[in-house]
């Protein structure tokens, strides 16, 4: 049957209606394409890939070979190479006896008062006593003479004692002959002084003369060690200096067969001497004296 003209007509313009708005859209589509700029696509970085552990243990890469530091072992010295000390070593110095004059007890009976000699003197007394400190001169002669040891000692002087306790009974022939045996190179013998006069002070020093007839020969060197020790205990203690003096009847002077000297340190029957003896102080500088007077006496 065939379509009246006018509904043909009206199909026709229909058709090119939407063919228009079809056209319309796709014109409006590229023209916002011109107008807005496409964007640019960033590319995303792959996340990483997650590494699976190996289920076996890898290969151990091997560690470098270190060359061990052979470990220093000492050995003993050869015989003939002393072993170094960290103390310091004084070879050679020369021995001291020192005699701390008296003892607790005395003992009057007689020896010689030299070798072959007929006159006799008591043996050894036990000396004086402190007017004002009451102390008893052997006990003052060893504290002193202990003190003087550890000074010597210090120095590295070999020391020997003749008596260490007041409780001994040694006759005077006998310390010397304890200094004898010891082969010391001089005698100290360590004594105080007294008086019937109360006024009487000072420091002296005893020795053998030039005509002692025991001992002469030690004279000289003996006069020449009791100047040294007399000048520098009276210049550390500020004693009065008595002076160096001769005696030839000192039994424990006259068996000696090395320089001798007995050392009057002081007077114990002055009040005020008595006192500065007992002083710490004091003695440190009796000690002062006598050890700078050895050295002296060692360097001539």
């Amino acid at each position: 049957m065939r379509m009246p003209k006018e509904a043909f007509e009206m199909e026709r313009k229909i058709g090119l209606l939407i063919l228009c708005l079809v056209l319309g859209a796709v014109g409006c589509s590229r023209k916002a394409e011109e107008l807005i700029p496409t964007p640019t696509a960033v590319t995303e970085t792959p996340a990483p890939t997650k590494t699976t552990e190996p289920t076996s243990m890898p290969t151990a890469i091997p560690e470098p070979t270190v060359t061990p530091i052979p470990t220093f072992v000492p050995t003993e010295a050869p015989p003939d190479v002393p072993t170094p000390s960290m103390a310091p070593v004084i070879e050679n110095r020369e021995i001291i006896a020192i005699d701390p004059g008296h003892q607790g007890k005395g003992n009057y009976e007689k020896e010689p008062v030299g070798p072959g000699a007929t006159e006799q003197k008591t043996k050894v007394s036990s000396g004086t006593q402190g007017v004002s400190t009451k102390v008893p001169e052997h006990v003052f002669t060893l504290e002193l003479s202990l003190k003087l040891r550890e000074a010597l000692t210090e120095l590295g002087y070999e020391v020997v004692m003749t008596r260490e306790t007041a409780d001994v009974n040694i006759s005077n022939i006998e310390r010397a002959e304890i200094a004898n045996a010891a082969g010391a190179d001089i005698y100290i013998r360590i004594h105080a002084d007294g008086d019937d006069s109360e006024a009487a002070n000072g420091i002296s020093v005893l020795y053998p003369s030039e005509n002692n007839p025991y001992v002469a020969e030690l004279s000289q060197d003996s006069k020449r060690l009791a100047q040294a020790v007399l000048d520098e205990l009276c210049e550390a203690t500020g004693a009065k200096k008595r002076g160096i003096v001769k005696r030839d009847d000192l039994s424990g002077t006259n068996w000696a067969q090395m320089p001798v000297i007995l050392i009057e340190a002081g007077f114990m029957t002055n009040k005020a001497e008595d006192e500065r003896l007992q002083d710490p102080a004091y003695q440190a500088k009796l000690i002062q004296g006598i050890v700078k007077g050895i050295e002296e006496y060692f360097k001539e």
